[in-house]
């Protein structure tokens, strides 16, 4: 996996572990703790931001070539088929859309 890829995923990880660490200390202690919370939005705008720089990279240049790998985050839309967390996780289905990255762009042949 290159690089750009997956500080895409690590930061994506690091997300998810930042806002579980959040609620399990509000959980148990009932007090909004703001560390591990700003943590989780600057890790969370992060992981937007490199799918953005990754996005324009690949426009431009054609790196990173496994962008497509990124296209499993797109499951996670099946998160607002749950009632309880609602539609705003349906957004993530558009992350399907780097699966159609794989390979392109095609260089042209000389």
């Amino acid at each position: 996996m290159e690089k750009q890829t997956k500080i895409t995923y690590i930061l994506f990880g690091l997300a998810i572990l930042s806002i579980a660490l959040h609620n399990l200390i509000f959980g148990i202690f009932e007090i909004e703790e703001p560390v591990s919370f700003t943590a989780s939005l600057v890790l969370i705008l992060g992981f937007a931001l490199s799918i953005i720089y990754n996005v324009i990279t690949y426009i431009k240049r054609g790196e990173p070539k496994d962008l497509w790998k990124l296209g499993f985050l797109g499951l996670l839309g099946l998160i607002g088929l749950h009632p309880n967390f609602g539609p705003g996780f349906y957004g993530f289905y558009g992350f399907f859309g780097f699966f159609g990255a794989k390979g392109w762009p095609k260089k042209a042949k000389e």
